[in-house]
Parts: C-alpha cells; structure tokens; sequence
C-alpha cells in the first residue's frame, strides 16, 4: 500500500464531454476547435428550444420530463468548456 489516494472518477458530466468529443473525433473534428464548438453549441440550443421546449408548451411533455430533458442538454452544452477546462 503506498498511501497515494485513488484517482477520482470523471464526474457525469466530464463522462459526457468526452462521450460527445468521441462522436466528433470519429468525423475527424473537435470540440476544442472554436468553430466546431460554436456550431455545436447552435445544434443543442436548437434541440433545447425547439424541440425540447416547443413540445413541452404543446403539451406533449410533462414538466417533470421537460426538467430532466432540459437538465441534459446544459449538460451537453457544457461539452466543449469541460473539454478546454474552461469550466465555470
């Protein structure tokens, strides 16, 4: 036993960064390109909003599954941040 502490586990939504960077490193792009997060960033506020809120006001979610959805997305939002480690 050398005393050294484990190394924590990736938080959810380090997991998560690394999970959708994997979909873009397979297309040969990255988050970490400012371009490619900004377009990024585009497709999930228009998942968020248009998709997600619009069928929430059309009644076709529930409050509890719009918050969890919604929860989600600012999650995946923050992808590219975790990614730089510009977190905050």
């Amino acid at each position: 036993m050398t005393g050294a502490s484990p190394t924590p586990a990736p938080e959810p939504t380090d997991r998560l960064a690394v999970a959708i960077q994997s979909l873009y490193k397979a297309r040969g792009m990255s988050l970490a390109d400012p371009a490619t997060a900004d377009a990024y960033a585009v497709a999930v506020q228009a998942v968020a909003l248009l998709i997600v809120d619009g069928t929430y006001k059309t009644g076709g979610l529930g409050q509890e599954e719009h918050r969890r959805l919604r929860a989600l997305l600012d999650a995946a939002a923050l992808a590219p941040r975790y990614l730089t480690g510009a977190r905050g």
